[in-house]
């Protein structure tokens, strides 16, 4: 970390663990105008955190993408089938740009058999908000590569997604052979 070492006139001279020195004229002063754009980010950044749970509806519509990257098992069976087993880690961002599941981490695992390149996946998610409160869905998808379009379902949840329920469509996007994709998620939530 480089450090200004006071030398003779107003002159600091800064070392860096490069051994790189530059001389810098006149006294160091802290910018006020950036200290208060930095301090207006950081405002903006916390106002734009996950819905607290007295701004969350008890029922509503949405529509969301995440992006995701595959880790885990590939099987090849022969030239035509390949099965995947793993998990999709990512973030989901909610099209509205706030509100429900918005900047929240997704955690889905994944069973997907490609037979003659057509998937028929299924599986389970975690989707963890800022606050830690989760909603848990299950999700099954059929179609034929790269995409693979299906239906979802909220099971349960942590906090304030306690006891949420709802159906959803979605589609998943798989970006050629990178291991990567994405999904769009919409459809309806219900709280009790």
């Amino acid at each position: 970390m480089p450090h200004a070492v006071p030398t003779a006139g107003a002159r600091y001279e800064v070392r860096s663990a490069y051994r790189t020195n530059h001389i810098i004229e006149g006294p160091i002063t802290m910018n006020r105008d950036k200290s208060a754009v930095c301090a207006l980010a950081i405002a903006a950044a916390m106002l734009s955190l996950a819905v607290s749970a007295a701004d969350l509806p008890k029922s509503g519509k949405y529509s969301a993408h995440y992006g995701w990257t595959f880790t885990g098992q590939v099987q090849k069976l022969g030239d035509d089938r390949v099965v995947y087993a793993g998990v999709l880690p990512g973030v989901i961002f909610n099209n509205e740009g706030k509100g429900f599941m918005h900047k929240a981490r997704v955690d889905c695992t994944l069973f997907n058999d490609v037979n003659k390149g057509h998937a028929s996946a299924n599986g389970t998610c975690v989707v963890t908000d800022a606050d830690g409160d989760k909603v848990f869905v299950e999700w099954n998808c059929a179609g034929a590569m790269p995409a693979c379009p299906g239906t979802e379902r909220f099971v349960g949840g942590t906090g304030k997604y306690k006891g949420i329920s709802g159906d959803q469509k979605f589609q998943g996007n798989f970006i050629g052979d990178t291991g990567a994709g994405w999904s769009d998620w919409s459809g309806e939530y219900k709280l009790p």
